[in-house]
């Protein structure tokens, strides 16, 4: 149990479970169940509310406590603050869950969820054992906002006349964070250096590979509203 709370490994550890490996098809098949199930419960449920400010004080919880418990080792500094995407998500989520707001679902939906899934698809923390707090904990808060966002499908449906806006405020954040990356040499968001799936437009150099954004983000958009689009126009 004790090895469980130690956060102490280091990227390129032969005890990661590495990307792929049957540890994290599991991870990604519990967070799918847990996704339908939460989504079930939550379209037949009269106090969706409670239910939105459950799932997103687990995560706001987990992030905490993991914040803390790197800090307790020695472990947190400047690469641990939460200036990911989806870092910075279990705060919105959590606003969003007191404050309703279908301005800031329409975001979410359009960038914390893709982002999400994303990082469940390719962990960045793929080096930690795979029976590790980090570990379990970095599933389950990713797994807990894509389930926020998705379980909100029964309320609001996504609006692709949101792209502009949405597109301003992703921008209001990636812009200092790109700064600060510079400043510090460190990769929040992925944009000092290329990580999965990004490494495919590596041959663009940096800052060229963050082109690569564009097409996943019209990929992943295609997916995301083609199925609403004839829902919202009848």
């Amino acid at each position: 149990m004790t090895d469980y709370f130690d956060l102490s490994t280091v990227e390129l550890s032969e005890n990661g479970f590495g990307l792929f490996s049957l540890g994290h098809f599991a991870w990604l098949i519990i967070g799918l169940i847990f996704t339908v199930i939460m989504s079930s419960i939550y379209r037949k449920t009269s106090r969706k509310s409670l239910m939105r400010k459950i799932v997103s004080l687990s995560a706001l919880f987990l992030e905490i406590f993991k914040a803390v418990l790197l800090a307790c080792q020695g472990q947190y500094g400047i690469g641990r603050l939460p200036l990911h995407l989806c870092g910075i998500a279990v705060y919105i989520i959590f606003v969003h869950s007191f404050f309703s707001n279908t301005k800031l679902w329409q975001y979410m939906y359009a960038f914390c969820f893709p982002g999400a899934l994303f990082a469940l698809i390719f962990p960045d923390w793929s080096y930690y054992p795979l029976f590790n707090f980090l570990t379990s904990a970095s599933f389950e808060i990713h797994i807990l906002i894509v389930c926020y966002i998705l379980m909100q499908l029964y309320d609001t449906k996504p609006d692709i006349k949101s792209a502009p806006l949405n597109l301003l405020i992703m921008l209001s954040l990636a812009v200092p964070v790109y700064v600060f990356d510079k400043l510090t040499n460190t990769n929040y968001m992925f944009l000092n250096w290329p990580v999965m799936p990004l490494t495919v437009f590596s041959f663009l150099g940096s800052p060229g590979y963050l082109l690569g954004y564009i097409p996943l983000t019209a990929v992943c958009w295609m997916v995301m509203y083609l199925p609403f689009i004839h829902r919202n126009n009848p």
